[in-house]
């Protein structure tokens, strides 16, 4: 009897794995979606929805905000497989199909979208998010929303702000990738992997909005004339409307600020002598501290850069010891201003991207729980508080051309003594 219950329990067990892939999907039968661009639609857009959501006509009063969602879709068959000329698409075929679709939210925009395709849209592999500037200014409550539930939008997913048309990146076709997303994909990779770019992915972005002390940041993207993308800086938000841009060199300063590495921003320094020469960070350490003085927050920051003289324009300028020294302290000098200068501008737009708040919230619990509590309260506060800024630098190469010369004069004078 009993080894009749035991088989009997172990058919039970196995019966759940005889269902195999009871509900799949071929990928042929999926409309993959690699990028979303977000725009404001033009008057009279609002003519190409196909209103497959709505049930009664809206409000023209309460929503005036129509949306253009522009999408790349992957076209199976065409995406390239290597790097040979055998593998991926026929030369002339493009790899992706761009498609756009007008809503009033992200779902309505999509939901129209898929009444045109007779394939599911599927978000597992979605790579990149571009937000027009003039969405990102008037809010992204409902953007942040969607990609929040959505349960197959990874966490991974850049999202970034484009100076112009979120459209003109989608449908841009650089010369170095066959896929546009995946070169859009690679210059925000290589640029963090470079240190010009902090790793503000979607979640991290998520993160540091939901943070009580702190708001998010994302990439600033510009698209040029050959269809390459520059990276113009960061745009920073205050709750989930942006409030401004950072330049790309005010990147650098953030990830110094944030302890981010490694360097990759060289910095331009001009000399009393006229001798123009470059410095580029490679590692950076800070330490931020937070007091209460006179009842308002103060903030301490000490950065230290070590890095590379790069470049020097002057052929005669020597370089010694005492030359490195005072080239030192023009830098430090220089940076000092530089980041000071940054943090009055996010103070400005009351947006505190380095998450000073979090600090005072974790050093200064009393203060936090009496005097600020919300993040409301926090963001009116930022724009008073004092903060200093320290900075040390350390020159540690100085390049082989003057390594060798020094090595040169080190053995000259070596032989007259001896």
């Amino acid at each position: 009897m009993q080894n009749l219950i035991k088989k009997i329990l172990v058919f039970l067990l196995i019966v759940p794995l005889l269902s195999g892939c009871w509900d799949r999907l071929e990928i042929e039968d999926r409309a993959v979606v690699l990028a979303i661009g977000v725009d404001e639609a033009k008057p009279g857009d609002e003519k190409e929805t196909s209103n497959a959501t709505q049930i009664l006509n809206l409000n023209p009063r309460t929503n005036k905000r129509l949306l253009r969602i522009t999408v790349q879709i992957a076209v199976p068959g065409r995406i390239p497989l290597g790097t040979g000329s055998e593998a991926g698409s026929p030369s002339g075929e493009k790899p992706v199909w761009v498609l756009s679709s007008v809503g009033y939210t992200i779902e309505d925009c999509l939901m129209n979208l898929q009444q045109q395709l007779a394939d599911r849209l599927f978000y597992g592999h979605l790579r990149v998010i571009v937000l027009s500037e003039a969405v990102a200014k008037k809010g992204i409550q409902n953007e942040n929303d969607f990609f929040r539930r959505q349960p197959q939008v990874r966490r991974t997913v850049w999202m970034v702000v484009s100076k112009g048309e979120a459209a003109d990146i989608m449908h841009a076709m650089p010369q170095l990738e066959r896929v546009p997303t995946l070169y859009l994909l690679a210059t925000l990779d290589h640029a963090r992997e470079m240190g010009k770019l902090p790793n503000n992915f979607l979640g991290v972005f998520f993160s540091q909005s939901s943070a009580k002390g702190q708001e998010g940041s994302v990439p600033y993207v510009q698209l040029k004339k050959e269809s390459n993308i520059e990276l113009s800086g960061l745009a920073y938000f205050r709750d989930d409307k942006m409030v401004g841009t950072s330049t790309a060199l005010q990147i650098g300063h953030y990830m110094s600020i944030k302890e981010i590495n490694p360097g990759g921003y060289s910095v331009m320094h001009e000399l009393p002598s006229g001798t123009r020469v470059i410095f580029k960070a490679t590692h950076r350490t800070s330490r931020i501290t937070t007091t209460i003085q006179n009842g308002k927050v103060h903030v301490n920051i000490n950065c230290q850069m070590e890095g590379d003289l790069e470049e020097k324009s002057d052929k005669h300028f020597s370089i010694t010891n005492e030359s490195l020294k005072k080239l030192e302290v023009k830098i430090e000098r220089d940076a000092k201003q530089g980041f000071e200068k940054f943090i009055q501008q996010t103070q400005m737009d009351g947006s505190d991207i380095f998450g000073f708040g979090e600090y005072v919230r974790a050093t200064q619990p009393g203060y936090w729980n009496k005097q600020v509590k919300t993040k409301e309260e926090w963001q009116r506060q930022y724009v008073d508080i004092n903060i200093d800024v320290n900075m040390f630098v350390k020159i540690r190469r100085i390049g082989t051309k003057s390594q060798s010369r020094n090595l040169e004069v080190t053995e000259r004078g070596s032989e007259e003594v001896d």
